[in-house]
């Protein structure tokens, strides 16, 4: 909750920073996490605020995998969790 609430800054959100210190792989480890769609909704959230950033960044996400991920998450049964993954 953290990282997303960092990354949610309006100005200058420290994505760069985030994907530097190794945010990902966790963050997308955390969409695997069926059992914990509060869990999934911020990792989601989080990850949508890094792919805001540059293309750089978005490539990242497409290198950890996250896009299918993404994909996934709309079959969720959580209706947040969905939610957040249209982002």
């Amino acid at each position: 909750k953290h990282i997303r609430i960092a990354l949610s800054m309006e100005r200058n959100p420290p994505v760069q920073q985030a994907i530097e210190q190794g945010a990902i792989p966790p963050l997308v480890a955390a969409l695997h996490r069926k059992d914990h769609p509060e869990l999934q909704f911020e990792a989601a959230w989080a990850l949508t605020n890094i792919a805001s950033g540059s293309t750089e960044a978005v490539r990242a996400l497409v290198g950890h995998g996250a896009q299918a991920l993404f994909v996934q998450l709309l079959s969720s049964p959580n209706s947040d969790v969905q939610e957040q993954a249209v982002w």
